[in-house]
């Protein structure tokens, strides 16, 4: 007997565990029936209220579209093209700085003041609408900078990051009315960037610089070019490095290793190389990608817009429906109140 109620003692908690289980579960499955009937109450209590004000919601849309089309009769068409350049001295702010002096002046409508500064006609001008610069940035620059700005430790490296990164490429992004002002328009524009003072003088010392290594380069190639001839002579005639076995030649009171000589030689011409590569492609600006244009206009067609205006209209016309909503369940709910 003893061991029979111990039995059901040891029992009785786990049947209340499977009780308190399935009042749970009881109580999961009710609340979810709960929600997905109040998603229908809802979803009903909406349709109707959108049905029921019908002529506002449709008097929304049709305002919606004619706004629209009055967008797109109002607003001048204009068309997007971008240009990318490269460059090794306008860096950050003195490109921006240059290229939002022209957007203001674009901005204001002054065409006359436009075409002093581009150097174009006036009527040219006038069909430019806003010129924009901006960096391009590579991927891994843009990840290592949100990673960074993410990182509470990491600002540090977000600092250095942003101070020693150096963009040499930006983009050109320009709205012009009449896509044919495009024509020609990059050279333009970088000739105007050209006239930077500070920059044109830092190109001047840079080139010179470049101008002076060179002659350098060249005078020590010649020198060289003399010494292997000199150790090309003392081998033929069986100098030191002959008798002795060793791989140094003897010239006058020193040992040269003609090893290193060559090294030498070949450093020399590497450099030169490279001089007068950047000679060549250091240029103040490049261009690298010259304006496209494009027939569809950046503000929009008529078809564009009038969906726009519909979308914009049936937005609307929901917000409307939920504002009913919410006003008849305050009403409804103050009543309630006050019955109480």
């Amino acid at each position: 007997m003893d061991y029979q109620d111990n039995t059901k003692t040891k029992n009785q908690p786990t049947t209340e565990e499977e009780i308190d289980l399935g009042k749970l579960f009881i109580t999961i499955g009710r609340s979810i029936v709960l929600f997905f009937k109040s998603i229908f109450r809802l979803f009903f209590l909406f349709a109707d209220t959108f049905f029921s004000n019908y002529k506002i919601v449709l008097a929304l849309t049709v305002l919606g579209t004619l706004l629209g089309a009055g967008y797109y009769f109002a607003v001048k068409p204009y068309y997007n093209s971008h240009m990318t350049l490269g460059s090794e001295y306008f860096k950050g702010e003195l490109l921006d700085n240059s290229i939002q002096n022209l957007d203001k002046v674009c901005s204001e409508g002054n065409a006359k003041v436009l075409a002093s500064l581009l150097n174009i006609d006036s009527t040219r001008a006038a069909q430019i609408r806003s010129i924009k610069v901006s960096p391009i940035v590579s991927q891994n620059y843009k990840m290592l900078l949100d990673l960074y700005s993410k990182d509470e430790n990491g600002q540090k490296k977000l600092d250095s990051l942003l101070l020693y990164n150096n963009q040499t490429n930006f983009q050109l992004n320009v709205d012009v009315y009449d896509t044919t002002a495009l024509r020609g328009l990059d050279t333009i524009l970088v000739n105007y960037i050209k006239k930077n003072e500070y920059v044109r003088k830092r190109i001047e010392v840079d080139r010179a610089n470049l101008a002076n290594l060179k002659d350098k380069l060249g005078r020590e190639s010649v020198n060289l070019d003399t010494l292997k001839k000199s150790m090309a002579s003392s081998m033929r005639t069986g100098g030191e490095a002959g008798r002795n076995g060793a791989n140094n030649v003897i010239l006058g009171e020193r040992s040269v290793n003609p090893i290193d000589v060559y090294k030498e030689d070949l450093s020399i011409y590497n450099q030169r190389q490279e001089v007068e590569r950047q000679l060549a492609l250091n240029a103040e600006i490049e261009i690298i990608e010259k304006f496209i244009p494009y027939s569809e206009p950046e503000s929009g067609t008529l078809i564009k817009n009038l969906i726009k205006g519909i979308l914009a209209g049936i937005i609307f016309s929901i917000l409307y429906v939920f504002y009913i909503i919410l006003r008849d369940g305050l009403k409804r709910f103050r009543l309630a109140l006050n019955e109480q």
